[in-house]
């Protein structure tokens, strides 16, 4: 029998593989990478609750922001140690 895989291993998968992506210099995320690297973040922590206490968000807002209905904003990617930049090209 072939073994089903959860959401969260496939996230899990994903994240890896940016992960991998990013020992590369000069990578450019789009909005779907940084959603795979919060998702993973956010599994890390163990749930949605613990992540917005530990980082200072409301989790309703984390949930909206996970679910596509909210944009990720720049706290978000300093919360994952990233930082917006503008690429000309």
């Amino acid at each position: 029998m072939k073994k089903r895989q959860t959401r969260s291993s496939k996230n899990q998968r994903s994240a890896d593989l940016l992960v991998r992506k990013l020992a590369r210099p000069a990578l450019v995320l789009e909005r779907d990478d940084l959603l795979l690297l919060l998702r993973a973040a956010v599994e890390r922590e163990g749930n949605q609750s613990a992540f917005a206490r530990r980082h200072g968000l409301e989790r309703t807002a984390l949930n909206f922001v996970l679910r596509g209905k909210r944009p990720v904003t720049d706290f978000h990617a300093k919360v994952l140690g990233l930082r917006r930049v503008y690429v000309a090209g």
